[in-house]
């Protein structure tokens, strides 16, 4: 058995960052610095299932060359992986830079990796090293961002594998890879009451847990580990619970275990405090005991002869904590189920047509979390003995087809989605939206024409003998996404 001890770093990554208590507010410096929250995510790319970039720096530069602040520190290399964060963000870092107007953020990149699906091989999936037209690219701030003393900024950054990776398939059937770099920067401005904005799917670790609060806004809080796969790992912040906040998992705040995976939907406050509004706490780990959280991609499912689901194939793209020393990233494990084996989905605001996610909601395409002990055998493909399978927000990207359903409000309805994923592009998907339906770049349904470039952000039940799912009438073995988000890419 692979023993190894779980050790991340708090703020490992991070120059001068600093850590907020549980209700605390970030306004307390005393020298001429603000404190700034930094966000990244991606936009992806069709078959381009994880982008994986070693970055050993990260700066933002005041206006007129008036000196550079480190976000990532250059004395340490950052793994990071930005398949996860498709159409999504997470905390980046966190640090205290001088105050003043800063206008350009450069990048130092050593590494730029694709896991591409590649139905021509066994495993079906091709990890791709992409030569980089430039290590150091160089992102605008407009508008400025502006850092004042004591006070709290956010910066959120995004990557654009769609417009930086051009991709070429071989003779042989591999892929050639070029990559130029773009990056762009969006300063974020608070509102009084709902601060920076709000933040889905955020998961890692706790690392301590603070059951009260001196702050009587708050009722206590924890400190929560982001980007615990990577190594060194990211910054570690304080999520914060209010008499408002739902927690799942765990009856308690006191009984909240120290080394649980956590999925979490929080708010930034114009103070700078992460405020939970619900914790899906899904299961301890310890790589030391061969438990991490796998998260990935179901590529195939096994069955008995009664058609009961027995075990699927899942290709790794993260784990948290790092078990890459047992289970390599990008790999494939046989995922073992049994009748025990707990089915749940980690966002369960979003399930606003109360679909159930059991063994037979499964299917080839979903994005899930396996909690479980794995077993590694020399020769042969690890194995994961399922405690857990938690159904995960999935970015589905695609071209839009039939609009089944609009409602009087522009937003509750229906409509097809013809997926531009080669492991989904089976049938359409069903997409179902609500009232609490984000439409960016658009107003609504109305506005979805034909081919429409889209990314669907929500959870994805398969419906094997189909139905009439609020109102619309679905084919037995469709894949329903019911979506948090509909984006129409520009």
């Amino acid at each position: 058995m692979l023993k190894r001890r779980l050790t991340i770093g708090v703020l490992a990554v991070l120059a001068g960052g600093v850590l907020l208590s549980c209700g605390s507010s970030s306004s307390t410096s005393t020298s001429n610095t603000g404190t700034l929250f930094t966000f990244i995510g991606d936009t992806p790319m069709c078959d381009i299932l994880s982008t994986r970039m070693t970055v050993s720096g990260l700066t933002v530069s005041q206006q007129g060359g008036g000196g550079a602040s480190a976000i990532i520190s250059s004395s340490s290399s950052l793994r990071l992986n930005l398949g996860d964060l498709r159409d999504s963000s997470t905390v980046l870092g966190l640090t205290n830079p001088p105050a003043g107007t800063y206008t350009q953020g450069t990048f130092s990149l050593s590494l730029l990796q694709l896991g591409v699906y590649n139905p021509l091989v066994s495993p079906p999936t091709t990890t791709v090293t992409a030569k980089l037209s430039t290590s150091s690219p160089t992102f605008t701030l407009d508008p400025p961002l502006t850092i004042t003393v004591g006070k709290v900024s956010a910066l959120q950054i995004d990557f654009d594998t769609s417009r930086s990776v051009l991709l070429s398939q071989t003779s042989g059937g591999g892929f050639n890879a070029t990559a130029q770099p773009v990056f762009t920067g969006t300063v974020l401005t608070a509102d009084p009451v709902t601060g920076f904005g709000e933040w889905d799917d955020l998961t890692g670790f706790v690392r301590t847990v603070n059951p009260s609060s001196t702050n009587p806004t708050f009722i206590g809080g924890f400190l929560m580990q982001f980007l615990s796969g990577s190594l060194p790992a990211g910054p570690a912040v304080t999520v914060s619970y209010t008499s408002n906040t739902v927690m799942y998992g765990a009856p308690a705040l006191n009984q909240l275990l120290t080394g649980s995976f956590a999925d979490v939907d929080a708010y930034l406050d114009p103070n700078g405090n992460l405020i939970a509004k619900t914790v899906e706490v899904e299961d301890q780990e310890d790589v030391a005991d061969d438990k991490a959280a796998l998260i990935g991609l179901v590529t195939a499912l096994t069955q008995d002869a009664n058609n009961n689901l027995t075990g699927f194939n899942l290709w790794v793209r993260e784990e948290d904590p790092d078990a890459s020393s047992g289970i390599a990233i990008d790999s494939i494990v046989n995922v073992n189920v049994s009748p025990a084996t707990a089915y749940q989905f980690s966002s369960r605001s979003v399930n606003f047509a109360n679909l159930t996610f059991d063994s037979t909601a499964l299917a080839v395409g979903q994005e899930v979390v396996v909690h479980g002990p794995f077993h590694v055998q020399t020769g042969q493909p690890v194995s994961v003995a399922a405690d857990k399978v938690y159904l995960k927000l999935q970015a589905l990207q695609g071209s839009s087809g039939a609009l089944l359903q609009v409602g009087s409000d522009n937003k509750t309805g229906a409509f097809q989605l013809n997926p531009c994923c080669t492991l989904l592009q089976s049938s359409a998907i069903y997409v179902l939206t609500n009232n609490e339906t984000s439409f960016l770049n658009m107003a609504g349904l109305s506005d979805l024409s034909t081919q429409a470039s889209l990314i669907v952000r929500g959870l994805p039940f398969f419906q094997p003998r189909g139905g009439t799912i609020l109102g619309v009438s679905v084919p037995p073995g469709t894949l329903v996404v019911l979506a948090k988000q509909v984006h129409r890419l520009q």
